[in-house]
């Protein structure tokens, strides 16, 4: 009896608050009407702003994999290109992948372009390297990456100009990567950087480019035999 009395109540207070709660939806049906239209355009922002951000991501992706750098005439608009996605770029990986691509083919561009153009773009480089040293102090990766490459820089702008100070500036950015704590975990790094230190002397050894000697004068062809030799006569 009990038991049964208890489940009576139980209903019986269910059927209280579906009344009370029919009641309020009677009451307020306008603004609850109001307050889930909200809920579902809210909704419906959000979901399409993922979307749209997430299609923007990939089409920013595709745009960088379809760069071509070569011949060189087109390698430099790529580079404007890559320039302009790294303002774009949606997210770290994004940038630290365009600027590894900007920093590498600026410098492959330069080692084939004769001066003045090489220059241009050996600084291009630069700033694209110092660019990922400041963007990304605390990944080694991208840290070592980009001392690296500004000591590739100095070669190059030795090779250019021959100022000798370019050779203190390698020795210590080279020196950072192969001595600095920081690298310990990147040991093929730090081994590459020791090899460039200990060639160091051989690598800013200025080549003096000597012109190649002209041709010799073709040797006049002996004359035929029973052919009568030229007379000064007419």
């Amino acid at each position: 009896m009990k038991a049964d009395r208890r489940h009576e109540l139980k209903e019986n207070d269910f059927a209280v608050a579906l009344e009370s709660a029919r009641d309020y939806i009677d009451r307020n049906g306008k603004q609850i009407s109001l307050v889930l239209l909200l809920v579902i355009v809210v909704f419906a922002a959000v979901s399409f702003g993922i979307r749209s951000h997430a299609a923007s991501v990939a089409q920013l992706w595709r745009d960088r994999s379809e760069l071509k750098f070569d011949p060189p005439d087109v390698g430099k608009k790529s580079l404007n290109t890559l320039e302009h996605l790294i303002s774009q770029a949606p997210d770290d990986t994004f940038a630290m992948a365009c600027l590894l691509d900007a920093g590498r083919e600026a410098l492959r561009l330069a080692a084939s372009e004769p001066m003045p153009s090489n220059k241009e773009l050996n600084d291009k480089a630069r700033q694209t390297f110092t660019m990922m040293r400041e963007r990304f102090p605390r990944n080694t990766m991208a840290l070592g990456t980009a001392i690296t490459g500004l000591a590739t820089v100095e070669e190059n702008a030795f090779s250019i100009d021959g100022d000798a100070s370019h050779k203190e500036r390698s020795r210590d950015l080279l020196k950072q990567v192969a001595e600095g704590a920081d690298f310990a975990g990147l040991p093929p790094l730090q081994r590459i950087a020791r090899d460039r230190l200990a060639s160091l002397d051989e690598t800013f050894t200025r080549v003096a480019v000597q012109p190649a000697p002209p041709p010799p004068p073709p040797e006049a062809a002996p004359p035929t035999e029973g052919a009568t030799p030229p007379s000064g006569d007419h």
